[in-house]
């Protein structure tokens, strides 16, 4: 009996230990990453059959919580007193409770509901084989459910009991759609009382696809798809309302007024449901989740959910813990403090931180624009009847230019500072309209020694001259061969992809739109981009972009370009337009020839009081408009880049040039270093609060926005949370300047942009900031992961000092992680609680969720290697902070640009592997290496 006890203590032990715990989550992190690529290229219920809703998947979560319980019990965290770690460990045993209840006994589905009309029938979410039955003038309904994908066919066997005989089902055959016309087929055996049929059941998406059928002198129907789920009340719709951003298609909100019907209850309850506004009733949530196209009916999402209260007991919990542990006394985070403070390292310095316009669009006072034309015309003698206009030839486009460069700025400025909607609906000077569409065409500023508001003019001007500019950027030696021009050319004119009307870059265009975008070469996407270029090129030559004109009978939000308004508006108001455009035109060209823009000028008084007049309820305050004028020609950002770049390394020169020589760092030095780097992360502060005021919403909506962030984040990690390290001050502002410098290259767009519904959260602001943020520290680890390992290569008996130089950087490397974990942790969670406050889960394995967990479970693994054979030292812990910024990288660009999920609003286009990554990873592995051979110092003990 003592041996069985002994043997049982031994596997509970055994299973208890931290090697199971790795060994669990490196399988659990595994299984999570496969799943992604497996929903990206096959579907999501093919990633949730094949992994995320297994036996085996479900087992593995419960391995983990026993694990973890095991240890927590072993390692006598509570008997330790260490209460901050127990409670955020012991939390995820609550967050797994809530989870296991939602997924076993939760239920989730949609409810279509049309105007005027109520329904209490939801759909659900899985896949069921329903059988109907007529039996004797009764009405029988069974129903299994089925897991059938292109990728994972469960064959199954179904007996059911009607009426005392047994009704068979039996899987044959799975015949997965063509094409997204045809439809899903399933081939069923059914028997009963003797009798055997095969059926071919289509899957039914819309209840359209139920296949009838006679055994005996019985009556069935067999139906693949969803099941209906009856309420015991009804939602009517009263009205569904669809606000779209002013001018535009895109989507503001949408919102639906019903009414809660439950006559047992004697219930009659309106209520509005809309994005992040939920209505709970009869243990059921209804959520906005769509809408129909002709907008005479919602989609709402439901789902019942037993799990959400110990789920966010859960989540409370481990914010609390988290938090907690960094004020502990005998936490690491604290410990690993009071060891940097106990330092005296040639790294450490104490540094303290410490109107009224007559035009109307029934013709009263039209007489006045007139009379404005009239003055415009009779003051310009130039202007008078036709204009003779000579041949274009270079040496009168290289005149066009230089006159432009010379003599129109003053004019174009003001010109920038009149308001355009754009087609996304957002108001905006058209100074950034021109420099968006002048770095779509050119790629860079300045091009042909002009501003954007310049070229803009030139183009809208002078059509037929630019047209004949070489401003079109392209790269591909192929495309150049195709469209004829040297290979040397690095732009081609508008003119140059027609021939007698003919587009040349047609069929290759179509060409490349059939592809997938991850199989498109280099041609096909220098073609697509060439051609967006030539579109862009194109509004700017009609002044089809040009989207300047409220309308004139206050209908709509709507503003038009000249000739959209011309075409639109009455007879009157279009003729008077029509003249003072022409004016203006003439004015422009008499302006650019004697350089006297009076009459310029006075078109453009004209424009800005109908702006006022018919416009003013879209009009952003002056001030607005002035700091994203400013912003667009002093890009703060692109500006900070070199600062940061510069001042990092400088200060890790002075550190460096210290530590090599056994003296102490050259304080002076270092502290105007470190005063510099706050006030570029000062300035930075102060630029992310002008966009967000510009913008109108938090500057970390997309791609460029959060790296931005990231960058400041970076900063922060820096100057506050490290401000006693040279050498990670140092690191934070490379890091800075780095991200910074991925944020402008091309394929990050930095425009401001409306937001799309669901982002008008403020959990938004509390989940993207936290987890961007954790991005910032955690990167800040590579950095100092990658410099503790240069210096293991360097270590010698000669320059003692790099021995405690690397025991420092470890601390820190260690801090800065457990920061940015529980940023990470914290941030992921409550975007948790922000997708069940929205669309009604907080868990839906979204690519980029999964990703940011894998993240999480990556980071856990390398915080606890301490407790592993030979893994508490510092040349183990740098080497995985350096590999485990992968995972970070995989989270940020991977899925936004190779994984389709529910984030996709921070997405750019799909891209092939960039060949630097080869040469990347090469890099981290050959220095791992290096560093191996004098990597056995051990860590510092703390107290």
């Amino acid at each position: 009996m003592n041996q069985m006890q002994m043997f049982v203590n031994g596997i509970v032990r055994g299973f208890c230990s931290f090697f199971v715990t790795f060994v669990l989550l490196i399988a659990y992190g595994s299984a999570c990453a496969v799943a992604t690529f497996v929903e990206n290229d096959f579907g999501t219920p093919s990633a949730k059959a094949l992994i995320y809703n297994t036996a085996w998947f479900d087992l593995l979560h419960l391995l983990l919580v026993l694990n973890l319980i095991g240890v927590l019990i072993f390692s006598r965290v509570w008997q330790r007193k260490k209460y901050a770690s127990f409670l955020f460990h012991s939390s995820l045993i609550i967050i797994f409770i809530g989870a296991a209840m939602t997924r076993y006994y939760g239920f989730e589905g949609v409810m279509h509901i049309r105007e005027s009309e109520r329904s209490n029938t939801i759909e659900s979410q899985e896949d069921f084989i329903t059988i109907l039955a007529k039996i004797e003038d009764k009405f029988y309904r069974a129903f299994f459910p089925t897991t059938i994908t292109p990728l994972v066919q469960k064959k199954f066997h179904q007996t059911l009991p009607f009426e005392g005989d047994n009704l068979s089902v039996q899987y044959l055959d799975y015949l997965p759609a063509k094409d997204k016309m045809d439809s899903d087929r399933l081939k069923v055996k059914v028997s009963f009382k003797g009798e055997s049929q095969e059926i071919e059941i289509i899957k039914n998406t819309k209840g359209e696809n139920i296949a009838p059928f006679v055994l005996g002198e019985t009556r069935f129907a067999l139906d693949w798809g969803s099941r209906v789920v009856a309420l015991p009340f009804f939602i009517e719709l009263k009205d569904f309302q669809l606000d779209r951003y002013a001018g535009s298609m895109s989507p503001s909100s949408y919102a639906s007024e019903v009414v809660v019907i439950d006559s047992k209850n004697n219930v009659e309850k309106p209520y509005k449901i809309f994005m992040n506004n939920v209505l709970d009733y009869g243990g059921f949530r209804f959520f906005q989740s769509s809408y129909d196209l002709d907008e005479q009916g919602t989609i709402l999402s439901v789902n019942r959910d037993p799990g959400k209260i110990p789920t966010y007991i859960g989540y409370t919990m481990l914010v609390i813990g988290l938090l907690w542990e960094f004020f502990a006394k005998n936490g690491r985070f604290v410990r690993l403090s009071n060891y940097l403070k106990s330092q005296n390292l040639a790294i450490v310095f104490a540094a303290g931180l410490s109107m009224s316009m007559p035009l109307y669009a029934s013709g009263e006072n039209i007489n006045d624009t007139e009379q404005m034309t009239q003055n415009i015309e009779s003051q310009n003698p130039h202007m008078q009847g036709e204009l003779e206009i000579p041949p274009i030839t270079n040496e009168s486009i290289l005149d066009l230019i230089k006159n432009l460069k010379e003599k129109s700025k003053e004019h174009s400025e003001r010109f920038g500072k009149l308001l355009v909607q754009d087609f996304g609906g957002r108001m905006k000077p058209v100074d950034t309209l021109a420099m968006e569409y002048v770095h779509k065409m050119t790629k860079k500023d300045g091009f042909l020694g002009l501003n954007n508001m310049e070229l803009f003019l030139g183009m809208m001007v002078y059509p037929n001259e630019f047209k004949k500019v070489k401003m079109l950027a392209l790269s591909t030696p192929k495309l150049k061969e195709v469209i004829g021009v040297s290979q040397e050319e690095k732009y081609i004119a508008f003119e140059d992809l027609f021939v007698g009307g003919t587009y040349k870059l047609g069929n290759y265009l179509e060409e490349a739109n059939r592809k997938k975008p991850a199989m498109r070469d280099k041609f096909d996407k220098d073609v697509i981009n060439v051609d967006e270029r030539v579109n862009v090129a194109y509004l700017i030559y009609t002044a089809q972009a040009l989207r300047i004109l409220p309308s004139f009978s206050g209908e709509g939000d709507k503003w038009f370009a000249p000739s959209d308004a011309i075409a639109s508006f009455d007879k009157e108001s279009a003729s008077q337009l029509q003249k003072l455009f022409g004016a203006y035109f003439n004015s422009f060209h008499y302006g650019l020839v004697e350089n006297k823009w009076e009459n310029a000028d006075l078109a453009l008084d004209a424009l800005e009081k109908i702006q006022q007049k018919f416009g003013a309820n879209l009009i952003p305050p002056q001030t607005q408009i002035d700091l994203e004028i400013f912003l667009n020609h002093y890009n703060l950002f692109k500006n900070l880049m070199p600062l940061y770049l510069v001042c990092g390394i400088l200060l890790f020169a002075v550190v460096l040039v210290q530590i090599f020589r056994h003296k102490k760092a050259d304080v002076l030095a270092s502290r105007v270093l470190y005063w510099a780097i706050s006030l570029l992360v000062l300035l930075h502060a102060t630029a992310l609060g002008v966009r967000w005021y510009v913008g109108g919403h938090a500057p970390w909506s997309n791609a460029y926005e959060s790296m931005i962030y990231i960058a400041f984040a970076s900063g922060i990690a820096g100057v506050v949370f490290f401000k006693k390290s040279y050498l990670a001050q140092s690191m934070a502002s490379f890091l800075a300047g780095i991200s910074l410098f991925v944020a402008h290259l091309g394929f990050m767009d930095p425009q401001i942009g409306n937001l799309v519904p669901v982002l008008k959260s403020y959990w938004l602001n509390i989940h993207v900031s936290i987890i961007t943020a954790s991005y910032g520290f955690l990167g800040l680890c590579f950095m100092l992961g990658v410099l503790t390992l240069f210096l293991f290569i360097f270590r010698s008996a000669k320059y003692p000092e790099l021995d405690r130089t690397i025991l420092t950087l470890h601390t820190i490397n260690e801090m800065a992680m457990i920061l940015g974990l529980a940023m990470l942790t914290i941030g992921n969670f409550l975007g948790g609680v922000w997708a069940n406050e929205s669309w009604g889960r907080y868990w839906g394995w979204d690519p980029k969720e999964t990703w940011a967990l894998i993240s999480i479970v990556v980071y856990i693994v390398v915080l606890h290697a301490r407790f592993m054979p030979k893994g508490d030292n510092p040349y183990v812990f740098a080497s995985l902070s350096v590999i485990a910024f992968y995972s970070i990288l995989m989270t940020y660009f991977g899925v936004n640009f190779y994984l389709s999920g529910l984030h996709s609003y921070a997405a750019g286009d799909p891209l092939p592997i960039p060949v630097f990554l080869y040469y990347f990873v090469g890099f981290t592995i050959l220095l791992i290496i290096l560093a191996a051979r004098k990597g056995d110092l051990p860590s510092p003990k703390l107290s």
